[in-house]
């Protein structure tokens, strides 16, 4: 709706804005449009308004003829061109989202309209270009200088001019003043890093497995009715089947958004479609400057860009006219925002995308979440398989170790002799190998062998971890540390032990058995530095390394094809955590991490070292066996009617008094048990949290389960006005769909 001025009267139609915050101000507040900015202001624009005697960006979510407040507030400043949903469906996707994930409208665009990125400017800098109209006799190196810049195809900076011919500032001082230069300002493109790879190669020929996905995908471009989910064995070329979908879609003029689950993704992700559809790709990831978010959104609002490779927030990219949403490895809980508003997941919402602006969505994975698959087998979403992987490679061979016969047998070391001897005779032929230790830090638990004391945090509920580089304990969770103690500070014993391994303690023992091996390891603490991630991939991709450890972060979708040998130093580390999804997780940790292995002509081997090689999640694994997992993990969830049976939401109560949190959720589950409201919904709760303090803040939490969408809808609207009377240092959290139940 575009702002309407009517001469007879002289008022103004459509003269006031409806604006929300993506900041902790709820609601939605009415604002003036001023004479200056009519017609200009349109339904996504950002607007810089007071509120509460500050200064904020908010964003317009409706304009109406007249409020019912009087006395408004003018809109200060707005951002033309920045954001504009022409169709308006991205406006509907959002209040969807507030509405089911129960947050108010504002919050849905943080991530896109923050403070720091939308105040951030354009780059620009100085460039020199020959005028043509110079006067006066110059020396010969002021000649050549002057030739050198003719012969440029476009102006360059000084910087550049002096890298690439040699040419001094004070030569393009001369050659201005003179008349023979023109000086001009250049808006600078800054990009992320993972863009400036030369991504080399070419497209790789499709399999006929591949091409028959396309087309069968392609072929609902027209009209999509719902999802594909593409489940392909690891290795069997579904990034190849994306690129060829997304070539395709560009071709029809409409945009393309690429997920990944990890930072650590991007770079490979990005070479890949670059071969396939050029240098129409722009990125959005948590380790980009503002500047850079701010150009890549900049790229996409102009159409200059028409697809976008990025992690979860890069979903909500202001991108009209999409044709196609890819979510690869659909089933991972990184796609979960748990840790702010708006709790969204990302697969979640692109299958509501692509509905509302009639694109297609592909889910694709080695490994689907329990939920995608058991949609694609009730019709919910249409199923495509890749059964074979890509070029002939073979699956690679499993072998379990189990670590209680290695402590039998005397062996304490978090390696088995096996993968020991495995490791050795690859490192002979000059392969590489991966090994997956998902623990940070070197130890996890300091313990006196005298009076048996840990370390707790002071501020949480969990003890300490032991980082050996620092010689300091640290808190994961609120960022606590403190020196690591000579002495048992609760008896002052000195028989001080350091139990258990993380991965600092894995890596330093790789390096005494294998002190010629060059050995990367990556983890949260390694990829902190922007661009670090990128790096440690490089250095490994190009055979500059020949061991790669590293948490979770490298088992997903990476490919290297000198990789032979795949090791899990602790398959177990996740298995019995105290949530329902824990076997399911574990099987695809294990599953991804040996797609690692063998994608090339080498064969592959994987070694997984457990405690419980009985566990199906460990045995399914071994054979590759998805399907045999869903079959047991599928009755299980139906028994205890938790998703895809039901539908779940976690509602977490905090704050620095344990006895008015306990005593708000008791509140709200009475509430509910006595009202018309609680119809048809189970309340499992009140209780701890699993991690009953974080940073000085205890932490109660309830489960509510129903058949209903609309119930439980409705009951977390109840508990969402009743929080909304908690002390202002109190919250309650409440987290539609959650992954993670600690």
């Amino acid at each position: 709706m575009i702002p309407v001025y009517q001469s007879e009267n002289k008022k103004f139609f459509n003269s006031v804005a409806a604006v929300a915050f993506p900041v902790a101000v709820s609601g939605v507040y009415d604002y003036q449009v001023p004479e200056k900015f009519m017609g200009k202001i349109t339904i996504g624009l950002p607007v810089l308004v007071e509120i509460k005697k500050n200064k904020t960006w908010g964003v317009v979510v409706e304009l109406n003829k007249e409020s019912a407040f009087p006395k408004l507030k003018e809109i200060i400043e707005i951002k033309e061109g920045q954001w504009a949903d022409s169709s308006h469906s991205l406006f509907k996707l959002y209040k969807w989202m507030a509405d089911y994930y129960q947050c108010p409208l504002g919050r849905i665009f943080k991530p896109l309209v923050s403070k720091s990125v939308i105040s951030t400017k354009a780059k620009t800098v100085t460039v020199y270009r020959c005028g043509g109209s110079g006067e006066g006799a110059l020396k010969d190196n002021h000649i050549e200088a002057l030739n050198a810049i003719k012969n440029c195809a476009e102006p360059l900076s000084a910087a550049q001019l002096e890298i690439r011919f040699g040419i001094k500032p004070s030569a393009l001082v001369l050659l201005c003043k003179k008349g023979y230069l023109v000086k001009e300002s250049k808006q600078l493109l800054r990009e992320a890093d993972e863009l400036a790879i030369d991504h080399g190669g070419s497209p790789a020929e499709l399999s006929p497995q591949q091409r028959e996905s396309v087309e069968q995908i392609r072929a609902s471009i027209p009209n999509p009715q719902k999802p594909f989910l593409l489940y392909g064995v690891t290795g069997s070329g579904k990034t190849h089947v994306y690129t060829e979908l997304a070539k395709k879609t560009l071709e029809q003029n409409r945009g393309v958004i690429i997920l990944v689950p990890e930072i650590s993704l991007t770079p490979q992700t990005i070479q890949r479609f670059k071969a396939a559809i050029g240098d129409t790709i722009t990125v959005i990831h948590s380790h980009m400057s503002d500047g850079e978010r701010r150009d890549s959104l900049q790229e996409i609002v102009t159409g200059r860009k028409r697809a976008v490779i990025g992690v979860r927030s890069a979903l909500l990219v202001p991108m009209d006219n999409v044709g196609l949403i890819i979510v690869d490895e659909e089933h991972d809980g990184s796609y979960k925002q748990s840790d702010t508003d708006p709790r969204y997941n990302a697969r979640d919402v692109a299958v509501m995308r692509g509905m509302m602006q009639n694109a297609i969505v592909v889910l694709g994975s080695a490994t689907p979440s329990l939920e995608s698959y058991y949609n694609s087998l009730i019709g919910k979403y249409h199923l495509v398989k890749l059964t074979g992987r890509f070029g002939g490679a073979a699956l690679p061979e499993v072998k379990v170790i189990d670590m209680a016969e290695e402590h039998q047998e005397n062996n304490w070391t978090p390696l088995s002799r096996y993968l020991v001897n495995r490791i050795d005779e690859t490192l002979g032929q000059q392969r590489q190998i991966i090994l997956l230790l998902n623990r940070r830090g070197f130890s996890p638990v300091l313990l006196c062998k005298e009076c048996g004391y840990s370390q707790p945090c002071p501020n949480c509920s969990v003890n300490l971890r032991y980082h050996k580089a620092d010689t300091a304990l640290k808190c994961h969770l609120c960022g606590y540390e403190e020196e690591a103690p000579g002495v048992c500070p609760k008896c002052k014993g000195t028989k001080i032990k350091y139990k258990g391994t993380g991965i600092q303690k894995a890596e330093e023992l790789l390096k005494e058995k294998f002190p010629l091996a060059k050995i990367l390891r990556m983890d949260q603490d390694t990829t902190r530095r922007k661009g670090s991630h990128i790096a440690i991939l490089d250095t490994f991709a190009k055979g500059e390394a020949d061991i790669l450890l590293g948490t979770q972060m490298v088992a997903k979708g990476l490919n290297f094809p000198k990789v032979t040998l795949v090791g899990v130093l602790q398959a177990d580390t996740g298995l019995h955590f105290p949530d329902f999804r824990a076997s399911e997780r574990t099987f695809q940790l294990l599953t991804q991490v040996a797609g690692r292995a063998g994608r090339a002509e080498f064969a592959g081997e994987v070694i997984i070292q457990t405690y419980y090689p009985d566990e199906a999640a460990v045995k399914c694994a071994m054979t590759h066996d998805y399907l045999g997992f869903y079959d047991h993990e599928i009755e299980n969830r139906r028994e205890l009617f938790y998703p895809p049976f039901g539908k779940l939401a976690r509602v977490v109560a905090e704050g620095a008094v344990e006895g008015v949190v306990r005593e708000f959720l008791k509140r709200a589950a009475d509430v509910l048990s006595n009202n018309a409201l609680g119809d048809g919904v189970t309340v499992l709760g009140p209780s701890p949290a699993v991690l009953s303090k974080i940073d000085k803040v205890f932490r109660h939490t309830m489960l509510l389960k129903s058949a209903s969408p609309k119930a439980l809808s409705a009951a977390l609207f109840e508990i969402r006005k009743m929080a909304a009377k908690l002390p202002s240092s109190y919250r309650c959290i409440i987290d539609v769909d959650p992954v993670n139940m600690l």
